[in-house]
């Protein structure tokens, strides 16, 4: 009985709504959950994996049923292929959901990470599915104040497996006093692994008060993490989708 209701529950959660749930970490190395054997309803079922060209790859997380967010620098690695539902993106699960990408929408002013506005909107070539391992997730528009802890979701390269950790976000202040040639509309935030995020997760979601708050886009010299500010950018984003 218990394992039938295991299985019962993720067929109940089929509506829409925003993931309001982010799984509580203690530490601040990566915590990972395997895809192996049976599938638990997975507490971010906003990611998705992008897989491009010669083996490389993205985040990225689900905003809308057929569209994706994730960093403008990530457009040199299409066509990029959209998987969502995945614990771990080494072998085919039930749960996946498989996408291409049907219009790529740049930010009109990104040339390079360091030079900010590091954000593309993914339009997929189908809607998304919404059950308990595929759903949107919405944006943090309040301003999420320094020393707030949030946290940081990926996958681990090379395994390929969903793992989370926490951020804790730096006062702008003390940010741009350390980093005087900051671009504009960048967050800082710093976690005690000089390997969290990594180079290799461009487009992770920053997610504070169970929202996206920003998407990760570089670090400098392994200290602090650099994410673009996605409230900064909302009515380009809107203007985008609408017009789509």
């Amino acid at each position: 009985m218990e394992h039938l209701q295991t299985l019962l529950i993720p067929l109940l959660m089929v509506m829409w709504p925003p993931v309001n749930t982010i799984l509580s970490i203690a530490d601040y190395s990566w915590n990972r959950r395997e895809g192996g054997g049976e599938a638990r309803t997975p507490s971010t079922p906003y990611m998705a994996y992008l897989q491009g060209k010669n083996n490389h790859s993205c985040g990225g997380f689900l905003v809308a049923p057929n569209w994706v967010m994730t960093a403008a620098q990530c457009l040199v690695h299409k066509p990029l292929t959209v998987i969502l539902g995945a614990h771990t993106v080494q072998m085919k699960e039930e749960s996946w959901q498989k996408f291409e990408v049907e219009e790529y929408h740049c930010h009109p002013y990104f040339t390079s990470p360091k030079e900010g506005n590091d954000i593309l909107l993914l339009k997929l070539n189908g809607n998304a599915t919404s059950n308990s391992f595929v759903r949107t997730i919405s944006f943090e528009t309040s301003k999420v104040h320094g020393g707030t802890v949030c946290s940081v979701v990926g996958y681990k390269t090379p395994t390929g497996t969903l793992r989370e950790a926490t951020v804790t976000i730096i006062k702008q202040r003390d940010c741009l006093s350390r980093y005087p040639g900051l671009a504009e509309n960048l967050i800082c935030g710093r976690s005690r692994s000089a390997e969290v995020p990594e180079k290799g997760d461009a487009g992770d979601p920053l997610v504070c008060n169970n929202k996206a708050y920003g998407i990760f886009s570089y670090r400098h010299n392994n200290w602090p993490g650099f994410y673009t500010h996605i409230a900064r950018y909302l009515s380009w984003v809107n203007s985008v989708m609408k017009s789509a």
